[in-house]
């Protein structure tokens, strides 16, 4: 009965841990940014929950990334480029801070210190500063920066041969 009541225990753990690593966080601080985080924010901030499939290596077991340099990306509304910027880092399950400059003087203020300008989207990883969105660059950089890169579906991850898949090229 023991044995049992164990197994149970860690079968739910287990669980709660795959459950865990879908979960995108999204919550705004005291000065109006928006966080989005694969970890919860701290107890007293209210975030929303969404769960997520991104086909990368963030399911349970992935990789810890608290050691990689901080993304943020700085945008205003209605903005494709930004838009865009936003959805490729969350399929990629990068966390970052989202920082809205329009009509924000402090941050308009961050943004021109960091890039020399007021361009949208501008995005910086650790001291990187990146203006503009190009999806290839920018997972050049987040490549570089350690984060763990997105396996499209059907895609085959490194060491998956066509051998070890069981693939056979097709004779005539």
């Amino acid at each position: 009965m023991m044995a049992r009541t164990l197994l149970v225990a860690l079968g739910l753990l287990a669980i709660s841990v795959g459950a865990s690593a879908e979960r995108l966080y999204k919550w705004i601080d005291k000065d109006g940014t928006v966080h989005y985080g694969s970890s919860p924010p701290r107890s007293d901030v209210d975030a929303e929950q969404k769960n997520i499939r991104t086909g990368s290596s963030r399911d349970a077991g992935g990789p810890d990334l608290s050691d990689k340099p901080p993304v943020v990306l700085y945008m205003v509304p209605k903005c494709g480029a930004c838009d865009e910027a936003r959805t490729y880092l969350n399929k990629r399950g990068v966390p970052f801070t989202d920082k809205n400059v329009d009509g924000d003087p402090k941050a308009q203020e961050e943004l021109r210190k960091k890039s020399g300008g007021l361009s949208v989207p501008t995005i910086t990883i650790g001291e990187k500063v990146m203006r503009g969105y190009m999806e290839s660059l920018l997972e050049g950089e987040l490549d570089n920066a350690g984060y763990p890169k997105v396996v499209a579906e059907g895609e085959k991850k490194q060491g998956e041969g066509e051998e070890s898949a069981g693939f056979r090229a097709p004779t005539r």
